[in-house]
């Protein structure tokens, strides 16, 4: 063997041994998933009529979450927590898209969605699901979106899965969060898929 050659095989397996012990990243603060397809084959229209699917925000964090306009706390407290995280991101902002999906879609006419979900960011999508298939939006997450008649039988609330649901660049379901989620522990974890290629 040449020297040449004897050289270039000594730079493979001082490259293959480094590889080797490279330590591993660490683990994601939000529980890691991975091989499970949530919504993805589900369209939802906009504020604006326009299908969406998970596929359309390709090279973009996508964010989900379930909630509704009427919502007492856990959704305007997740939604505030989120711009938060969003803000944090700095120049990696951009690259976080976040939608809410209305459990409510009876009473969360257009409009009211577009202005609740753009009053906590500008950047963030509301999704309005028919009526008749919010069963089935609900379903394709695993969640849950249940009318809860108020105590005097005049109106109602909606119970509701507080799951977030974060797809990475490639649209692939990476992790499952719940609200009360650290928020400089997720804002790490979403910087982390933003900066992969």
């Amino acid at each position: 063997m040449s020297l040449s050659n004897r050289t270039a095989m000594l730079l493979v397996v001082a490259t293959l041994t480094l590889a080797a012990c490279s330590p591993a990243p660490p683990p994601f603060t939000a529980s890691e998933v991975s091989g499970i397809a949530y919504g993805k084959d589900i369209g939802i229209a906009d504020t604006r009529g326009q299908i969406r699917r998970i596929d359309d925000f390709k090279d973009q964090v996508t964010v989900v979450f379930f909630g509704f306009t009427r919502c007492p706390d856990v959704c305007p407290s997740t939604l505030m927590r989120l711009r938060q995280v969003r803000n944090a991101l700095g120049d990696d902002a951009g690259m976080l898209q976040v939608l809410l999906v209305s459990v409510d879609p009876e009473r969360d006419t257009a409009d009211r969605l577009e202005a609740y979900v753009k009053n906590f960011d500008p950047s963030f999508i509301g999704l309005r699901p028919d009526p008749a298939e919010l069963e089935k939006v609900v379903k394709s997450f695993h969640a849950i979106a249940v009318k809860v008649p108020t105590a005097d039988g005049k109106d109602y609330t909606v119970d509701h899965s507080a799951t977030i649901y974060v797809y990475d660049r490639r649209n692939q379901l990476r992790l499952i969060a719940q609200p009360d989620i650290a928020l400089d522990a997720f804002t790490a974890d979403l910087r982390r898929l933003a900066q992969e290629g």
